[in-house]
């Protein structure tokens, strides 16, 4: 029977319908702000839209933003609304069927190992490249939650001493000193803007650093990259794929599999509705 999953972001949500692996529906609407009002507009819609096509949903899965404990989320820097919000109770006031929370690049990196470019693999590291720096970490063929949160790299500290996050160097966090969206950065770099090229090849660097403690630290098989910004990987993949093998020690690892995501900005939604199933 089909499930539903839903992605919220900082800017927009995405709605996929998902059953015995097929996509049945696959949505994306834009956050007019990011407030309960809005997103409790947006989930009323998509819920008039499945009785509209007659799915029969047997589960949601949410995949949120932020550390998601109990009926919400505790911590969410890039959408404070959330925070303190009972979000499953008016879930179910919506929708007719269990509910499921999650953190979104937990979503994420579960549809890449489920049925995504990750499949097959027992050690996988993904990361979410949007408004923030998500990460989810798959280890020993599971889905590693520590006690419930495990996997925030962008909020290691890489810069002590101004106590920078790593997604301050490696999100739209870091464009924003160029004045510009990662979008219209991306347009520019692709006409041969030389300085918007250059902004690609520092965010590559930057995330090449990052990963390369990842994979000192955890060793994966291979690591999936998610989240708008992928859309440029053609502008920094070659310079992030640089930067971590001159900072990977173990020299076996240093050519470590560093690959787009397969279901590209669906797949928060489609690993939301796989863990509807579970």
């Amino acid at each position: 029977m089909p499930t539903l999953g839903i992605d919220v972001g900082a800017s927009k949500v995405r709605s996929v319908v998902l059953e015995e692996g097929r996509i049945l529906l696959d949505e994306e609407t834009k956050l007019a702000a990011p407030s309960q009002e809005e997103l409790r507009r947006i989930f009323q819609e998509i819920n008039q839209r499945i009785k509209a096509e007659g799915f029969p949903i047997t589960g949601v899965g949410v995949g949120l933003p932020g550390t998601v404990e109990g009926a919400g989320v505790s911590y969410a820097p890039n959408f404070t609304a959330l925070i303190g919000w009972n979000i499953e109770k008016d879930l179910k006031e919506i929708f007719p069927a269990p509910i499921f929370l999650t953190n979104d690049a937990k979503a994420f990196i579960l549809a890449e190992v489920e049925i995504g470019a990750a499949q097959g693999k027992k050690d996988v590291v993904g990361l979410t490249l949007g408004s923030g720096l998500g990460g989810g970490l798959i280890l020993n063929g599971a889905l590693y939650l520590g006690r419930g949160s495990a996997g925030e790299v962008g909020h290691e500290i890489v810069d002590l001493p101004n106590r920078r996050e790593a997604e301050d160097f490696a999100s739209a966090k870091f464009f924003q000193k160029f004045g510009k969206s990662p979008d219209e950065l991306r347009q520019l770099a692709a006409a041969g803007d030389k300085n918007a090229q250059q902004a690609f090849s520092e965010f590559g660097e930057n995330l090449g650093v990052i990963i390369a403690n990842l994979v000192n630290l955890l060793d994966p098989e291979v690591v999936v990259l998610g989240g708008g910004i992928v859309g440029a990987a053609d502008l920094f993949l070659a310079q992030t794929k640089t930067s971590a093998r001159d900072l990977i020690v173990n020299p076996s690892r240093k050519n470590i599999e560093i690959i787009p995501a397969a279901f590209g900005p669906s797949a928060g939604a489609i690993g939301a509705a796989l863990l509807a199933k579970i």
